[in-house]
């Protein structure tokens, strides 16, 4: 009787745990979205895939937090003719965070290429719909050394 009512205990507990529904496909998605609006060069659509309480790490710069500042951030860039494209290398989604890693080319408004390097991006599930949350970029040119 009380290898019976262990077990049932056991099953009784395993029923009560969920395993976090995973949208692996709906995060590409987004992430699909997130390059559009940047090849659109449209701050707004860009500031709205963000999470209201996102930080953007730009290299050699502070921090840039929240969508109205991540919105003139972009709209900067846009306007200073900046523009390029980034292509996932791994996506990772796990219950209500994902990421992705990825290598990015920079070109001017002359489309030239200004730069190339890599990025990584932390989403967050919320209220049905993935938003980016945490936003890295790192150039692959060397550091200069002073002379």
């Amino acid at each position: 009787m009380k290898k019976l009512m262990i077990l049932l205990f056991v099953l009784l507990m395993a029923g009560c745990t969920q395993t976090p529904q995973t949208d692996l496909e709906g995060l590409k998605g987004m992430r699909a979205v997130f390059q559009s609006a940047l090849d659109a060069k449209d701050p707004a659509a860009v500031a709205s895939i963000y999470t209201d309480d996102a930080a953007v790490l730009v290299p050699n710069s502070e921090t840039i937090a929240g969508r109205a500042a991540i919105e003139a951030f972009w709209g900067e860039s846009f306007a200073a003719g900046i523009g390029g494209g980034g292509q996932d290398t791994e996506v990772y989604a796990q219950g209500d965070i994902g990421y992705t890693v990825g290598t990015f080319t920079a070109t001017d408004a002359g489309g030239a290429t200004i730069g190339e390097g890599k990025y990584m991006e932390i989403w967050r599930h919320v209220d049905g719909n993935w938003r980016l949350h945490r936003n890295i970029w790192n150039s692959n040119a060397p550091l200069t050394t002073p002379e």
